[in-house]
């Protein structure tokens, strides 16, 4: 079933880069030359390159620094800056978009507008629609990215090392250059280049701050192709393929490192305390930076919304005389009231169903992984792994070459749109309940099985409660990245199907200020609640869910 679901889209992707159209029989590389020879693509290859790069820089320029703050400081707050270091993970990047697109607007974008009032100047401080303001938010949206992975390796890194620097009179930031850096390498390259591959396929910010300054990178320039009139199938097939490779690329190499990072294991079976380094009066340098990367990836797009919820008119101030619920009335009961409620319902709809049926197929697939002695786990786990190299653009152009034709005619129909989301976010399942199957004893099932317990019988009544956690923990996190997910669900919409990202993005081409905010705040709720839910399912039991 995994095969199916990863390795037949996949098959009519590359089958359709050499076809001229759905209906055609022959094989031609004419896609390739008119894709790859158009005055545009040099353009398009230079924005993405640049964005991909910049954007990983970035992030890796604050996640680390962030996860050392964390993990290996006394800087106050710390259990704090942990959270705060993960909002902008829980937020949509849709909603970081459109929210930095009314912050940094040259004319009338707020920070502009308070810059211009405190400088008495007419030139705004800075333009959001340029490649360095794209690269800017994308990397405040993909930061916690590396932060998970660095923070991970600083906090269970055996001191042994750091503490024998120190002895031979090395100095605290001597030992951390030279000593927990480098043995942090392997996570931290392997925390950028994730982000390097999701900077690649996201398409939320690109389509939403990149197109309204006139940038096109792979991911909206498949999106122009997809929409065009008529619809340019192949076209769109063959710029996956160097996008997929690309991605593949990076996956592999991020698997290097993970395996590098075996040479430099520090945790052992004993019990020991992190080395943290006293900043003394620089660990308020430390606050600060922490806090200045909450306002600008969580505090200002929120208050940026919570006013466009109640405001009469944007660019107002923010008293009482312009302040206002019927906005809420009107985007219940006005004319985009039916398709802003009907996108909620269809987003919980495919996220709930997606959820559940992922995470069952992710329980199988992760039993046979780590405990099956079947030789063709290794291939069923690297089948498992794929999707997370394949941008969600190409994941939907594949489907739609897959399922547009008999005799999986799925074209229009919710279906498609849920395998998409299954597939992508497969990995995600399986690596959340591995962990947890990782953890448990194997004499459970041996005895299960000595009593006479089946497969079945002990799978579901012995393994499946003890895995409870990382079976919840997984199931919320596929939740959440369905509710956020854009990429494939703007290629595979059709009438009375679209999501809450796809409403989003029609409002705010609108100009429908108020409702794009009432809109974005509701899915940051419910992505915040979700989280919430992760963290009750982890307080069920003594095992742990997702590490």
């Amino acid at each position: 079933m995994v095969a199916g679901l990863v390795l037949y889209p996949l098959y009519w992707l590359i089958l359709g880069s050499f076809k001229t159209d759905l209906r055609s029989t022959g094989f031609t590389i004419q896609a390739f030359v008119d894709v790859f020879s158009a005055d545009y693509m040099g353009e398009v290859l230079y924005n993405t390159a640049v964005m991909a790069v910049g954007v990983t820089l970035l992030s890796v320029l604050i996640g680390v620094p962030l996860a050392w703050i964390v993990g290996r400081t006394d800087t106050p707050l710390k259990e704090y800056i942990n959270l705060i270091a993960l909002l902008p993970f829980i937020t949509p990047p849709i909603v970081v978009a459109v929210s930095w697109s009314y912050l940094g607007t040259p004319r009338v974008g707020f920070i502009n507008l308070f810059w211009k009032w405190l400088m008495n100047t007419n030139e705004p401080l800075f333009d959001i629609f340029t490649l360095g303001g794209l690269i800017g938010v994308m990397a405040l949206s993909l930061a916690p990215y590396v932060f998970i992975f660095t923070a991970a390796a600083f906090q269970n890194m055996d001191p042994t090392l750091e503490n024998a620097a120190h002895v031979a009179g090395a100095g605290p930031w001597t030992t951390t250059l030279r000593i927990t850096l480098p043995l942090a390498a392997p996570a931290i390259l392997s925390g950028a280049l994730l982000v390097f591959i999701l900077a690649l396929e996201i398409f939320a910010i690109p389509a939403t701050i990149g197109v309204s300054g006139g940038i096109y990178v792979f991911s909206t320039h498949l999106w122009r192709l997809m929409i065009g009139i008529p619809p340019k199938f192949s076209h769109a097939a063959a710029l996956s393929i160097p996008l997929l490779l690309i991605s593949a690329f990076a996956l592999w190499m991020q698997t290097r490192a993970l395996g590098k990072g075996k040479k430099y294991t520090t945790v052992v079976g004993k019990t020991f305390r992190p080395r943290l380094i006293s900043l003394g009066p620089w660990r308020y340098a430390a606050l600060g930076f922490a806090f200045f990367y909450l306002l600008m990836s969580a505090i200002l797009p929120l208050l940026t919304l919570v006013y466009g919820t109640f405001i009469t008119n944007r660019g107002r101030p923010p008293v009482w005389e312009y302040l206002t619920l019927s906005n809420l009335k009107e985007m219940i009961s006005g004319e985009a009231g039916p398709l802003i409620l009907r996108s909620i319902q269809n987003s919980l709809f495919l996220s709930f169903s997606g959820a559940t049926i992922g995470v069952v197929l992710s329980a199988v697939v992760a039993y046979f992984i780590v405990r099956s002695r079947w030789r063709g786990r290794a291939v069923l786990d690297f089948l498992a792994l794929i999707p997370v190299a394949i941008p969600g653009a190409v994941i939907a152009i594949a489907l739609m070459w897959a399922y547009i034709r008999p005799p999986f005619n799925l074209y229009n129909t919710f279906s498609i749109i849920l395998i998409a989301y299954i597939t992508r976010f497969l990995p995600f399942g399986v690596k959340a309940i591995g962990n947890s199957v990782a953890q448990i004893s194997e004499e459970l099932e041996r005895a299960a099985s000595v009593s006479g317990a089946g497969w079945g019988t002990m799978f579901r009544k012995v393994l499946v409660p003890l895995i409870l956690p990382g079976i919840g923990a997984g199931w919320v996190i596929m939740f959440v990245s369905m509710m956020r997910e854009l990429s494939s669900s703007i290629m595979l919409f059709s009438s009375q199907k679209e999501t809450v990202g796809i409403v989003l993005i029609q409002l705010y081409d609108e100009g429908e200020f108020s409702q794009v905010s009432i809109l974005s705040l509701a899915v940051v709720v419910l992505s915040l609640l979700s989280v919430g839910l992760v963290r009750r399912v982890l307080r069920l039991g003594g095992v742990g869910g997702v590490s």
